[in-house]
């Protein structure tokens, strides 16, 4: 039976994901300058802004309304799935997900860490983060510090570190992200008293208080994104309002994709190869005969769309810059490259922002 709750719960702490705020535009320009009104309060409050963890698995836990500990994975949970024992991971996959496909390198895992993230909670809760390092290579200090990469980005933690200090010993690493319906504040709730470490969202221990971001308003930057939202956003938007759905979402995931480095093409010559997979109506509704084409002959209004995109892509960019030289304890790099994933900042008038510098992280991540 699917409670009402994990909808309520699911909706605050997972939902849909975050959105770039650059992409705003192409949902129309109230959305454009609520994300904008967001970057604006993240600058005037950087304290409700968070380091973006590039996680392995993605973990619910805690106490179930009827009191039994679980530990769920973002598909079971959603679905209402509480997995009250490691062998419910193993049924849930044979038995409820329609693939059927089983995990059997994640099962051992999940029974390594039970009793550890059991032992961790305090409080009749559910948290949800990332299991970011597990097993003996990735919880044995090399050289004086851990090192693991779960996805894109290679994080070494010094074993002298607040965060060293306690992986020391453990099996395992999660970062966890919220409790409840909010993001989770590092203190309450948690504590490490098991054999998995438990790390807040800023990088210290459960239990101890981290140090907030802080942010140097970059000026010319916000007031060019202002300018250039109120003197193009309008054309631009009146550009998307000519377009479909599929058109749309073709040229967002086109500009997603140059900044990402996964295409080097112009939009007409992008469109017309068969990876982007675009229909021949749609090619020739948008390129046509080379001058026949709503690119051409709204050319100006694909030019204030781009304006549009990039000044706010550039703002947004100069706020993940800043906070990148905050994050202390511990180090992140891509590459080889200083930098992590980003960072997501909690706003009270945009919700939930994501501050990724899509052009270093999404680069190294869809080009592995």
């Amino acid at each position: 039976m699917r409670l009402e709750f994990i909808d309520n719960l699911f909706e605050a702490a997972e939902g849909p994901r975050i959105p770039h705020p650059e992409d705003a535009i192409f949902l129309g320009m109230p959305e454009v300058n609520k994300y904008l009104s967001g970057m604006e309060e993240v600058i005037k409050n950087p304290q409700s802004t968070t380091i973006k963890w590039d996680g392995g698995i993605a973990l619910f836990f805690g106490y179930t309304p009827g009191g039994e500990f679980f530990i769920s994975d973002k598909y079971m949970y959603p679905a209402g799935f509480f997995a009250r024992s490691p062998a419910d991971w193993e049924k849930y996959d044979t038995q409820v997900k329609a693939s059927k496909q089983t995990r059997p390198d994640l099962y051992p895992k999940i029974a390594a860490i039970w009793d550890g993230l059991r032992n961790a909670v305090t409080e009749n809760a559910i948290f949800k983060g990332d299991l970011m390092a597990i097993g003996q290579n990735e919880m044995t200090p090399k050289e004086g510090a851990f090192v693991f990469r779960p996805t894109t980005v290679t994080y070494t933690v010094p074993v002298k570190s607040p965060m060293g200090q306690v992986m020391v010993d453990k099996v395992a690493m999660i970062v966890v992200h919220s409790k409840g319906n909010a993001p989770w504040d590092g203190v309450t709730g948690l504590a490490n008293k098991g054999n998995v470490a438990v790390i807040g969202p800023m990088g210290m221990p459960a239990g101890q208080k981290s140090t907030p971001f802080k942010l140097n308003e970059p000026t010319q930057l916000l007031k060019s994104a202002k300018k250039t939202v109120a003197t193009s956003g309008p054309r631009a938007e009146q550009f998307l309002a000519g377009l479909d759905g599929v058109s749309k979402a073709k040229i967002q995931t086109y500009f997603n994709k140059q900044i990402t480095g996964q295409t080097r093409d112009t939009l007409d010559v992008w469109l017309a190869k068969p990876e982007s997979n675009t229909k021949p109506g749609t090619l020739k509704k948008l390129v046509g005969d080379g001058e026949t084409g709503y690119l051409f002959a709204n050319a100006d209004g694909y030019q204030s769309l781009a304006n549009v995109w990039n000044s706010m892509y550039q703002l947004k960019n100069s706020l993940a810059a800043q906070l990148e030289t905050q994050v202390s304890g511990f180090s992140q790099s891509i590459d080889n490259q200083p930098g992590g994933e980003g960072f997501v900042a909690n706003t009270a008038g945009a919700g939930l922002i994501k501050l990724v510098n899509r052009g270093v992280f999404g680069g190294a991540h869809f080009n592995k």
